[in-house]
């Protein structure tokens, strides 16, 4: 976002953290026309993982019922969840490519390089919402969670925005986390046909087993 828009959402986000309510409609009229949108799915991002500040039930449902803060988890209410969002921000942070993201992750998870090019193709097909979150294995997210520096907790809720009664359940370091990796987000298809199961398949697409 541009750097006026990125403020806004930071002072949205310091009015949060410090126990305010603050009012999302206030904010997004502060920025220009063609970058409310953007900064309303900022915003719901953010809700989503946020720790709730001590609002009383009539603040939070407010909070919740607000048409901007409604329509922008919609619009993040995707197959692909919050991964779209969160992993080009992530890897952008740690100023990694795709193909960079590939290879470090392969090596770290002791796989052969040959196995690069089909972990590239399964990111971008999360990068694209392409690919369905509940397949990530266990050992992808730690993987995933030692390259980009960040908790795995962090990674474990991008599966999927609930609706917005459940936006406020993170809490303790996945909140914290989350709320660091704020400053990246303020400021390509399957696997080849005729292709054999093999640990990149595991890896991306077998879940919890």
């Amino acid at each position: 976002m541009p750097p006026e828009t990125d403020r806004i959402l930071s002072d949205f986000v310091d009015a949060w953290n410090a126990g305010r309510r603050p009012e999302v409609d206030t904010y997004l009229a502060r920025a220009p026309d063609a970058e409310r949108d953007a900064l309303a799915g900022e915003i719901a991002t953010f809700l989503a993982f946020a720790p709730a500040p001590d609002f009383d039930d009539a603040a939070l449902e407010a909070i919740r019922a607000e048409p901007a803060v409604l329509a922008a988890a919609a619009a993040l209410e995707t197959p692909g969840g919050l991964w779209p969002q969160l992993l080009p921000r992530l890897r952008e942070r740690a100023a990694l490519t795709t193909g960079d993201l590939a290879a470090r992750l392969v090596s770290t998870l002791g796989l052969g390089a040959d196995r690069e090019p089909k972990t590239r193709g399964y990111l971008e097909q999360l990068e694209a919402g392409a690919l369905e979150p509940r397949g990530l294995s266990a050992r992808l997210l730690d993987g995933l969670a030692r390259v980009l520096e960040v908790p795995r907790s962090a990674l474990e809720g991008a599966g999927a925005v609930a609706a917005p009664p459940a936006l406020f359940r993170a809490e303790g370091a996945a909140a914290d986390t989350l709320r660091a990796d704020l400053d990246v987000i303020a400021d390509a298809l399957a696997a080849p046909a005729g292709s054999e199961w093999d640990d990149v398949d595991e890896l991306f697409r077998g879940g919890a087993r």
